[in-house]
């Protein structure tokens, strides 16, 4: 029940990451970026909350801060390793930031998921062909 519940949550914050970072990379909104100061003290509070990590990372790529997106979908994955979303989303944001190899690592690893919704597939399947 735990990983169902962890499976929807990882798959509601990646379509959330996807539609903010379509709506605006940054955000000069004051609300926005003290929501996103007050994730960051809950994660400091509850550092494995799974909510917690996908409320920040939400909220890190509202306000521009791509590093701290990632940190918190890697801690997500130090929880529960087996979440093609999360890795799915981390492959673009690492492909955002440059770093083309661990984009790829984890796109590749969103490919070769049984996990994987096709959706998932034809999208790293883009960002994997980007990359090259």
């Amino acid at each position: 029940m735990q990983k169902r519940l962890l499976s929807m949550l990882f798959l509601t914050a990646a379509l959330g990451i996807v539609w903010c970072r379509m709506l605006s990379a940054q955000t000069a909104d004051p609300t926005v970026r003290a929501d996103y100061d007050a994730a960051f003290q809950q994660t400091l509070q509850n550092p494995a909350d799974p909510r917690t990590l996908l409320k920040f990372a939400e909220l890190a790529v509202q306000v521009g801060d791509i590093e701290g997106a990632i940190s918190a979908l890697e801690r997500l994955l130090l929880l529960d390793a087996d979440q093609p979303d999360v890795k799915l989303e981390l492959g673009v944001l690492y492909y955002r930031i440059g770093s083309v190899e661990a984009a790829r690592t984890y796109l590749n690893a969103v490919l070769s998921s049984s996990q994987a919704s096709r959706d998932a597939k034809k999208r790293a399947e883009a960002f994997l062909k980007a990359a090259n």
